[in-house]
């Protein structure tokens, strides 16, 4: 009988599930690194890391050689040069570097910007790898030319898994030089970085399989499974792969996403629009300010030392203590900067309506709504370009917070549903891919009757809609001063 194993690449740690071809989780396990987090990570820790989880993950034999379908998922955005021999030649940037705000600023009103942004369906910020290119350009003119290849981290990984260049198109469609239309490289995108084509890797289907390579634990035979990015796999592995279902997730950042079966943008370039596969797109927005608003507060404002669930506990605790609309104090968490809808690295976070009476506790609940404001500004958006919302499907840390998935709710005005699982949706949905690589699955909802949940239901408090929606609207007003 396969085995199934999901590796899921993030910004902080590195994790591994295995399913059977029943869906019955066999084993989870997950590292972090201690060499770089946040804006640069060091690719060489997350091979060595990645490897080790692989290996003894894959220690023990029963005596029967079993066959393991291998799929990576990993957060979208990195970018890494490397030699011919797969060596780096810089440090690997995330999402979170913002080393090209400036530049951003500069071009924002370029038309050649306003088309790539049309036809890529990645937002111009300093987040993508187009944009980071185009500013170790202006940096260090020639740089680039000595790359033998300009990748990302799963690339990295697969290739010293694989020997393989190659990318996935959903990787590829959040690097801001693919155009889905043609299915390749957009020339325009390569021109304005001086990049040649020959310097990417090759462009291949999530699901494609490839049988042999560089792992030789006694009794598995591996069989790997190029992935996709956390994002788009984060929505299979949701079970929000139906017409109508949102994912919304909230870990230390967030995102909203739906699926969609067609390339389509945003008129006002607040979303972003990222391909899956030729009939599957996902669309959607993220944010910045999620959990680490949290751990912001507690470590850098309070100066509170703990282990970081005791610290968000103890937030909660206090936050819950206040009631809903903290009696007039709105907040604008804007404090690491936004992405969706603003897509502005230099905005700021702002604390409004503060009187003599409001104590820390206010502070702390009118972050959480301000959080949660966020996300209805995201679903707003959302419907005006996708279309009704019939169904919103929970996940990530703050789901362990039943308190602030009745704030959510709220909120939105909308019913919640939380997926009871312990295991990672990105990680699932890496495990799905590589389902439908092995023939197990055909489509993506297929993945739904393997591996089906149970869900908790969250439904709001129509009391609380008034105040909610008097916040709001203040929450909007804050958008121009940010």
């Amino acid at each position: 009988m396969p085995l199934f194993a999901g590796l899921d690449l993030g910004t902080t740690h590195t994790k591994l599930l295995v399913l059977d071809e029943k869906g019955k989780l066999l084993h989870q396990a997950k590292t972090a690194y201690t060499k770089g987090v946040g804006s640069q990570l060091d690719p060489q820790e997350l091979l060595e890391l990645s490897l080790r989880l692989l290996t003894e993950t894959f220690s023990h034999t029963d005596g029967v050689e079993q066959e393991v379908f291998l799929s990576l998922s990993a957060a979208m955005h990195s970018l890494l040069l490397v030699n011919e021999n797969g060596n780096p030649l810089t440090a690997m940037t995330t999402w979170a570097d913002t080393s090209s705000q400036e530049l951003v600023a500069r071009y924002r009103t370029d038309k050649r910007i306003h088309k790539l942004v049309a036809e890529t369906g990645t937002p111009f910020h300093p987040m993508s790898p187009f944009a980071k290119l185009l500013y170790m350009q202006a940096q260090s003119p020639g740089l680039l030319s000595t790359a033998y290849k300009c990748i990302g981290i799963k690339e990295f990984i697969w290739y010293h898994l694989t020997g393989r260049w190659e990318i996935d198109h959903s990787m590829a469609a959040a690097t801001g030089l693919y155009a889905p239309a043609l299915e390749d490289w957009h020339p325009l995108a390569l021109e304005l970085v001086d990049l040649q084509k020959k310097q990417l890797p090759a462009l291949r289907a999530v699901d494609a399989l490839v049988k042999e390579g560089r792992l030789t634990q006694k009794g598995y035979q591996f069989r790997y499974v190029l992935g996709g990015s956390d994002g788009c796999l984060a929505q299979i592995g949701s079970r929000a792969m139906a017409p109508g279902v949102a994912s919304l997730t909230i870990g230390t950042s967030g995102a909203m996403r739906v699926v969609l079966p067609e390339f389509r943008t945003d008129p006002d370039s607040g979303l972003f629009c990222y391909q899956l596969d030729t009939h599957t797109y996902i669309g959607g927005g993220p944010t910045n300010n999620g959990g680490v608003v949290l751990q912001w507060w507690e470590e850098k404002v309070m100066d509170n030392e703990a282990p970081i669930d005791v610290l968000l506990n103890r937030f909660e605790k206090e936050a819950a203590s206040v009631m809903p609309g903290c009696e007039g104090m709105v907040c604008l968490p804007y404090f690491g900067g936004e992405r969706a809808p603003v897509w502005d690295a230099a905005s700021s976070g702002i604390f409004a309506g503060i009187r003599m009476h409001h104590r820390q506790a206010h502070f702390k609940r009118a972050m959480v709504e301000g959080v949660c404001f966020i996300f209805r500004q995201l679903l707003e958006r959302m419907e005006a370009v996708h279309g009704p919302v019939k169904r919103i499907i929970t996940s990530g840390g703050f789901t362990q917070s039943k308190w602030w998935l009745q704030v959510m709710s709220d909120v939105l005005e909308r019913r919640l549903e939380q997926a009871e699982q312990e295991a990672d949706a990105s990680a699932l949905g890496a495990i799905a891919v590589a389902m439908k690589a092995a023939g197990f699955i055909s489509k993506w909802t297929d993945f739904e009757a393997v591996l089906p949940f149970n869900y908790t239901i969250i439904d709001p408090d129509n009391t609380r809609f008034l105040v909610y929606r008097k916040q709001y609207q203040q929450f909007l007003r804050l958008c121009h001063y940010s």
